[in-house]
């Protein structure tokens, strides 16, 4: 059990969970089905959450917000949620001011934790991830 992967969880990953009309929803129900059946300690962000839970109800309506949250709650023994501090804000803005376009504050400030816990592989569909550095998780 001491070398248990660790994977961060994006929210476009989240979002094509729920949502069956998302592009990539096969590909994260197939990559959930293996992070599960693997036993990955699988990490996110209270902005993570945020972000997703309001996306999804914007997008999808609040019954898939309410499904996202039910799974999320169903393998807490798996997901770890990282409180953002004022220390996360201020490092994210190193990443923020990059010149890539599309980039969010959120996403800067899951690279920092993400560099903060040596975790290298992100469950996600957003390329800046990879641009920055890290792996991006296939099915």
């Amino acid at each position: 059990m001491a070398n248990r992967r660790t994977i961060f969880l994006d929210t476009s990953f989240f979002k094509a969970l729920v949502d069956p009309k998302d592009e990539f929803h096969n590909q994260a129900r197939d990559i959930n089905v293996v992070l599960i059946k693997d036993n990955v300690i699988l990490i996110t962000t209270n902005y993570i959450l945020d972000e997703s839970f309001t996306l999804i109800r914007k997008r999808c309506g609040l019954q898939k917000a309410q499904e996202l949250r039910e799974k999320i709650a169903h393998h807490s023994f798996m997901v770890q949620v990282v409180r953002v501090t004022a220390l996360h804000d201020g490092k994210a803005w190193e990443w923020f001011q990059n010149d890539w376009s599309g980039l969010s504050f959120t996403d800067c400030v899951s690279f920092v934790i993400m560099q903060q816990r040596n975790i290298t592989s992100v469950a996600t569909f957003d390329q800046h991830f990879k641009r920055a550095g890290f792996t991006i998780v296939k099915p």
